[in-house]
């Protein structure tokens, strides 16, 4: 098992211990790119998506929220089993 495949079992099964940055690697992974950083927030966008993912980021964490919403938005749309 690679450890993209690792970080992302982790991160889909408890996404409360995962880094900003290893959310981060998932995300350009998954072919998403930064479209925008204003501050501490990162705006991210996909090609095949219409909605974009707004992240606040401070000292390298996000909040639980956001967290979930990147899972849930990986699961739906990336993930196979």
């Amino acid at each position: 098992m690679t450890s993209r495949k690792r970080l992302l079992e982790k991160f889909l099964r408890n996404p409360a211990v995962v880094r900003y940055d290893q959310i981060q690697r998932l995300l350009l992974y998954f072919g998403f790119e930064m479209a925008l950083l204003h501050g501490s927030h990162v705006k991210w966008r996909h090609k095949d998506l219409q909605e974009k993912i707004v992240i606040p980021v401070h000292d390298n964490d996000c909040k639980r929220v956001y967290k979930l919403a990147v899972a849930k938005l990986i699961k739906e749309k990336f993930y196979e089993d």
